[in-house]
């Protein structure tokens, strides 16, 4: 796991929190409404309770799956650079805020339906930007009237197209989660070699309180069956679909996740699971729900607590509930994402460019994101002591009075250590006012559109086989015929 620098929980709580999740599902169960998942629970000894699918899960059985789970796996990319290995610490990785139904358009600032060509910018230039791990089309642009199961899977080529990152797969239901399965395994030369170099994750989002519905879990267990990487992601709201208080919060959310995670094991033991949340609170005076306030971060950091406890990768949301690129909107994604670095998160999956609690996203966004990441990355860091750090000798041969811009010796030594100890923003300004107002005084918005205008001009595709790709269309093809109901489509 990711080391964490700092803690919200103490062990005392996260053992009462602990304890209080296995007397829960033992004794209040979940509600399972999926078969085959029902099934595999009540043959590995969970018994049945009222009313029909509901079903109490013994300690001993879940203790031994979270025993077995892997704890250090590889998620691969298209290109090896980018293969992300998970469980032996590292910086947290991060991707987009998905399936976002606003974009906010730079020459109006209004919101609008996204595009394809949304799609499209959004993943070229997350594909170019250096910070971001996980890449995959963040945005909800079903524009064109074709069913949703043909729209997943021609998303899903578009993205390998566009990305040699780790991408997320369709995670609506079983039959678009088999579909993506197919088109990876196409990628990555058959579904034995998928299964051997895991490339495309899934979502599963248990419905709060205690539910796994039957859509969700169908995509769980099509993905834990190729044995690719799942997130299990709750999306409590303390006072709504969970108890008011965060910790009732958190024993419901573990709850839920970790009998995710005993689904994921059942159907396939080598399975690599995620521990995810962006649980967060719903504001009682707006009546909306908040992902941006400090109630996210703590829920969030503490999450990552629970998940390393058990020995699970973590995955959580830094997230802002403004509508605009704002004060706030800076403000809030900076304190979430800086609290699930500071707590040893894995994963902040959903973060570049949304804000509207997951709803919107932009160029802008992405771009003074990746500054906000580096901000945070470079404080994760902390501060290097040794010998050579201290600089002994360098501030005697400078002496009292001397000057470290015209020390020969100084001057050499910054060179060296600037590269590895600063931070070097591409959004935020540092000149001086004169220098800036000389510039144009040009806003933060603007530095951000023009950087990511900057990189979507220079930067260059990846390319694919010709033949992978015809492949791909071919069952893309086969996929509109089924979807359309075409005869012959089989």
């Amino acid at each position: 796991m990711s080391k964490a620098a700092t803690s919200v929980l103490t062990s005392d709580e996260i053992e009462a929190i602990d304890a209080a999740t296995y007397r829960l599902l033992e004794t209040v169960g979940v509600l399972v409404r999926e078969p085959r998942a029902l099934r595999l629970l009540l043959d590995a000894g969970a018994e049945p309770a009222v009313p029909a699918g509901r079903v109490c899960i013994p300690a001993s059985l879940l203790r031994e799956a979270l025993r077995r789970v892997p704890k250090q796996w590889t998620w691969f990319g298209r290109d090896r650079r980018h293969d992300l290995r998970i469980g032996e610490g590292g910086r947290t990785r991060l991707g987009p805020g998905s399936a976002c139904s606003n974009f906010l358009d730079y020459s109006t600032g209004r919101c609008r339906p996204p595009t394809a060509k949304d799609g499209v910018d959004l993943v070229r230039l997350m594909d170019a930007l250096e910070l971001v791990d996980i890449n995959f089309t963040p945005v909800d642009d079903e524009a064109d009237g074709l069913p949703t199961r043909f729209h997943q899977t021609d998303t899903l080529i578009r993205d390998l197209t566009y990305t040699t990152k780790p991408l997320v797969g369709p995670s609506y239901d079983g039959t678009m989660a088999k579909d993506g399965l197919e088109v990876m395994a196409v990628l990555a030369g058959g579904k034995d070699e998928l299964r051997h170099r895991p490339m495309l994750a899934g979502y599963c989002d248990p419905v709060s309180p205690l539910v796994h519905d039957r859509t969700m879990t169908e995509t769980l267990i099509e993905y834990a069956t190729l044995g690719q990487p799942v997130f299990i992601m709750a999306l409590d709201l303390a006072g709504a679909s969970a108890p008011a208080t965060l910790a009732g919060t958190l024993l419901l959310q573990n709850a839920e996740v970790l009998s995710g995670v005993l689904i994921a094991h059942l159907v396939n033991p080598d399975a690599p699971v995620i521990y995810g949340s962006v649980s967060g609170i719903m504001d009682m005076k707006a009546g909306t729900a908040s992902v941006g306030g400090p109630e996210f971060a703590l829920l969030s950091a503490a999450s990552a607590q629970l998940a390393h406890h058990y020995g699970i990768p973590s995955s959580v949301g830094g997230q802002s509930d403004s509508k605009l690129h704002d004060a706030q909107a800076s403000m809030e994604k900076m304190m979430t994402l800086l609290s699930a670095v500071s707590c040893g998160a894995d994963f902040v999956d959903l973060f570049y460019g949304s804000f509207e609690g997951f709803n919107a996203t932009s160029l802008e966004q992405t771009v003074i994101d990746h500054d906000i990441a580096g901000f945070v990355f470079r404080y994760r860091e902390g501060i290097s002591v040794s010998e050579e750090t201290l600089g002994f000798d360098l501030i005697r041969e400078v002496g009292p009075g001397g000057g470290f811009l015209k020390n020969r010796t100084a001057l050499t030594h910054t060179r060296r250590w600037m590269i590895r100890e600063d931070f070097f923003p591409t959004v935020a300004d540092r000149r001086s006012r004169f220098a800036w107002e000389k510039a144009g005084a040009p806003t933060l918005l603007e530095r951000a559109h023009a950087r990511a205008e900057q990189l979507l001009k220079e930067h260059q595709d990846p390319t694919i086989d010709p033949g992978v790709l015809a492949q791909m269309k071919f069952i893309l093809e086969r996929i509109r015929k089924e979807s359309l109901n075409i005869p012959g489509a089989s």
